[in-house]
């Protein structure tokens, strides 16, 4: 886990960032949407879920999107035995974070303020409506195998990923519970996101009450280049301060 900003503390402002699927809280999207917080006063915390490529690597053929969503609410409930801690608070989510961010918000409207989905999966059909259409061979190995082997670029580290994570998130559907958010909320695509459909989150802008919706133009799924961090970085600063 990453807790950084506490100079911030008085500020009384908060931010939660979850990563991705086959990801970790060193991503370029959750360090960039950490360095913009940071730099609009707040305290961010940035962690590694359990079955993940992060810190602990355990069981990630464990992983769905309920794990994802028990993380989030796990390191809410340590914030907030915490000093620094304030209410509401941000959150932000890449990929299927952003998925576990949205959840949350609809689960406890209350609690938070500023919601940021950045190229969130909007619901498990959607998804893989998208790997087909985009990659194809690679997604009908997939489903055929029921796993795929991930390397992550940063770390090394591998680990097994399981089909299951997308029949689970079927079970979500983004679109129905966007009206139980009562955060500003700013949804990011990616102009060139062959996993998540941008028309799909440009869709969820317009269902959630107070939603607003961006696209990072010239980039892919992940921030690839410094550029794409760049303009997400001025995306989400505009959006905060």
């Amino acid at each position: 886990m990453q807790v950084d900003g506490l100079e911030n503390a008085a500020h009384h402002k908060m931010a939660i960032i979850q990563h991705g699927l086959a990801s970790n809280m060193e991503h370029g999207a959750v360090q960039t949407a950490k360095k913009a917080f940071l730099d609009n006063g707040y305290v961010v915390i940035a962690f590694d879920s359990r079955y993940s490529l992060g810190e602990g690597n355990n069981d990630v053929e464990k992983v769905r999107l309920s794990t994802f969503v028990a993380d989030l609410e796990t390191v809410a409930n340590w914030a907030k035995t915490q000093s620094f801690y304030s209410e509401p608070f941000a959150l932000a989510g890449h990929s299927l974070g952003g998925a576990s961010v949205i959840e949350f918000s609809a689960k406890y409207p209350a609690q938070v303020d500023i919601l940021i989905p950045i190229t969130p999966v909007i619901s498990g059909n959607l998804w893989e409506k998208s790997c087909m259409i985009n990659m194809a061979d690679f997604c009908n190995q997939w489903q055929k195998n029921k796993t795929y082997q991930n390397t992550d670029p940063q770390n090394h580290k591998t680990a097994i990923i399981p089909y299951d994570v997308v029949t689970d998130s079927k079970n979500y559907n983004a679109y129905a519970i966007a009206s139980q958010i009562k955060a500003k909320t700013l949804l990011i695509a990616a102009e060139n996101d062959i996993v998540i459909n941008p028309s799909d989150v440009q869709k969820l802008a317009k269902a959630t009450p107070d939603g607003e919706y961006s696209v990072v133009k010239s980039s892919g799924h992940n921030f690839e280049n410094q550029q794409n961090k760049n303009n997400l970085y001025q995306i989400i600063t505009s959006f905060i301060e």
